[in-house]
């Protein structure tokens, strides 16, 4: 499966159903503008990237505590052309593309 390519300035929170979408992008919306992007390739709470690095780690704390409260475990997270995996408890790794079957 392909991955969506999203823009450089952009972060792309890949969620598991359309309601979890919303969700987060309405816990987002006072400190982040954003948006979703639901289709084939699935359903994404795309923000705007913070220029500052701290502002970043702000996003992303946010984005951790609202995983924390949900049933599952870690989402994808595509940033700057690279797909991480967030888990509870603030881990970000790279996502191990290289396990594609074919």
């Amino acid at each position: 499966m392909s991955s969506p390519r999203f823009p450089t300035v952009t972060a792309a929170f890949e969620m598991p159903c359309l309601t979890h979408g919303l969700e987060l992008l309405e816990e987002l919306q006072p400190n982040w503008t954003g948006w979703i992007e639901n289709g084939l390739d699935g359903t994404f709470v795309v923000v705007l990237t913070p220029e500052k690095i701290s502002e970043l780690n702000d996003l992303l704390a946010s984005v951790e505590r609202w995983i924390t409260e949900q049933s599952f475990l870690a989402i994808r997270l595509h940033l700057d052309g690279r797909v991480y995996i967030m888990q509870r408890g603030g881990f970000i790794g790279r996502a191990d593309r290289d396990h594609s079957a074919g």
